[in-house]
């Protein structure tokens, strides 16, 4: 499943899809590819009718998951009434289906958040899709992963990658230098660390760029936006969620500006001084639907905690796309691996985020 053609074929045949979505059976479904991530291939397709959907196949399997694209499905369910993630719409677990699974999904309208090319209120209105899925009442029977220290868990996920580098062949003591030093400062944030469940939130947990998009007019709103609560134009849609937990929001806001992240999908590097900035318009968007208690504490152990995470990430896929030459990957992977272990990159790290 790694073409548009194989697409076509699952979706020629499948009457159970189309039953779902009130598609006519002989109606022609042509998809398009929307892109790749390192989990997903994503495709859009339009009904007669002119309404237009997503098939998300899973191709690899996050960490912790057996079942991800059920876990996806239950997750967006949950997700609805924050009014700014796809709609799910059809699932296929069965044994059969493509890849690890499929998703149907609602196509959501909009740029992508461009951090090289940003306009104003682009910023803000990630700002209050954060705050608006971070604000959604919790109940005892989500079916989401919960962990006691979502701090720590992240952290020893993080090592588990980069133990996998450290027994690879790839392996080098430069790189090993640095990243010791890094384990180190997060294990000091983590012992300072302090989170009360109950104020446990639904997270997305990769807060890319990419996973925002931005409809027409909305970033225009946002940025005449002064006052609390909703924003002037519906703020967009944040997509892919396929890791949420219940956790931290801290972690959604620290992925989201460390430097890792933005450099991940363009050149810019988040200003510091542009940070408190950011978190004020976040803190506005919320209005009050998010506790407070302990934030800045657990913000700054996060920032390190996800700056350390992309890193070991990286040190995971050298190993592994050494190890494995048809392994999946995407090509900003290929090129961004390699600056991300570089002396430079690392340096410019230990001096700014550890």
């Amino acid at each position: 499943m790694e073409n548009a053609i194989d697409a076509a074929r699952y979706l020629e045949g499948n009457d159970r899809l189309r039953e779902a979505l009130s598609i006519p059976r002989d109606a022609d479904l042509a998809p398009t590819p929307l892109g790749m991530g390192e989990h997903n291939l994503n495709f859009r397709f339009d009904s007669p009718d002119g309404r237009a959907f997503v098939l998300r196949i899973n191709v690899t399997k996050q960490p912790f998951h057996e079942n991800q694209v059920r876990y996806e499905y239950d997750a967006l369910r949950l997700l609805k009434p924050s009014g700014c993630t796809p709609l799910p719409l059809f699932l296929d677990d069965a044994p059969d289906a493509p890849g690890e699974g499929a998703l149907v999904i609602s196509f959501c309208e909009g740029t992508e958040l461009d951090f090289d090319d940003l306009r104003p209120g682009d910023v803000a209105c990630a700002a209050q899709m954060m705050a608006d899925v971070h604000g959604l009442p919790v109940s005892d029977d989500v079916p989401l992963i919960r962990p006691k220290d979502p701090l720590n868990a992240l952290f020893q996920e993080c090592l588990g990658r980069y133990r996998l580098y450290l027994a690879s062949p790839v392996r080098e003591e430069r790189v090993v230098r640095f990243v010791d030093a890094f384990a180190a400062s997060c294990q000091e944030a983590i012992d300072g660390y302090s989170f009360d469940g109950e104020d446990a939130r639904i997270v997305n947990t990769e807060t890319l760029p990419s996973h925002f998009l931005i409809p027409a007019g909305s970033a225009k709103a946002a940025a005449a936006w002064t006052g609390t609560g909703p924003a002037a134009a519906p703020p967009g849609s944040f997509v892919d969620w396929e890791r949420p937990i219940l956790g931290d929001v801290a972690e959604d806001l620290a992925f989201f500006v460390a430097p890792t992240t933005t450099f991940w999908d363009s050149d810019m590097l988040f200003p510091a001084k542009e940070i408190d900035a950011f978190l004020e318009l976040y803190w506005r968007a919320a209005d009050g639907r998010v506790p407070t208690k302990g934030f800045e504490g657990r913000f700054s152990a996060f920032f390190r905690v996800a700056t350390f995470r992309a890193i070991a990430w990286c040190l995971r896929a050298q190993a592994l796309y050494a190890k494995d030459e048809a392994l999946h990957r995407t090509s900003k992977a290929m090129a961004k691996v390699p600056i991300y272990l570089s002396d430079g990159f690392l340096g410019f790290l230990a001096k700014e985020c550890f």
